[in-house]
């Protein structure tokens, strides 16, 4: 009898979508200062590899931790170097994991429009990342917002907030609902039109942030 399994191309045996996917990658083998969180472009992935488009100069066989925005976090090493970018080889481990797999299959199906979009509300990239992450009244910090949507964002930051935290992206509020590499996710307290929420999360002068943490402190104890 013939193995059908051995008669298949080993791309299709092992899973692969060619497409757009976004994320962001760090380097865990680079000293603090070197450890920033990056922003990728993924053309295409695998259970077995991922070939990524990035502004970042790497080395091959560096270490590389890769979160994509549906996928989740891989872990992986530099296989190939290419101009604009690299190659990322995922351990066996990570290449039979069925939830990678499924996920994948779902990245397909998603893609040829056989099923509907499992986010509530569309991502978009923003224009300009920069931003306040507000923490307190006398607290603000720097951050880049990742992307965005209606009902959340996800905002990249060295001071990363704990889960369930009540906090605010200019005067924009919402609540920690998970965390990645160099960041995390919220979701916003009421739903936001895409045509204003970068607007009003990318503040720009101290009396915009000033009012920002006011209404922080205001939210904080309308909901607890």
């Amino acid at each position: 009898m013939v193995d059908v399994q051995k008669t298949k191309p080993a791309s299709e045996l092992e899973g692969r979508f060619i497409g757009d996917l976004y994320g962001s990658c760090v380097f865990p083998s680079r000293t603090k200062d070197e450890a920033v969180v990056h922003a990728f472009h993924a053309r295409s992935v695998s259970t077995r590899q991922a070939v990524v488009s990035a502004d970042v100069d790497v080395s091959r066989g560096e270490p590389v931790a890769l979160r994509f925005d549906t996928l989740g976090i891989r872990h992986g090493e530099i296989e190939r170097v290419f101009k604009g970018g690299f190659v990322v080889r995922f351990p066996e481990a990570e290449a039979v994991d069925d939830t990678l797999t499924k996920s994948i299959d779902w990245l397909k199906l998603k893609s040829r429009g056989k099923i509907a979009e499992r986010r509530r509300h569309k991502r978009v990239l923003p224009r300009e990342g920069a931003a306040k992450l507000v923490l307190g009244t006398d607290h603000i910090v720097g951050c880049t917002i990742q992307d965005m949507s209606q009902s959340g964002a996800a905002v990249l930051c060295d001071d990363v907030p704990a889960i369930g935290r009540l906090v605010a992206v200019g005067s924009v509020p919402g609540r920690v609902v998970r965390h990645f590499p160099g960041g995390f996710g919220m979701q916003f307290v009421e739903i936001q039109s895409l045509e204003t929420v970068e607007a009003l999360m990318t503040l720009r002068n101290a009396a915009e942030k000033s009012l920002a943490a006011r209404r922080l402190t205001q939210t904080v104890k309308r909901l607890g």
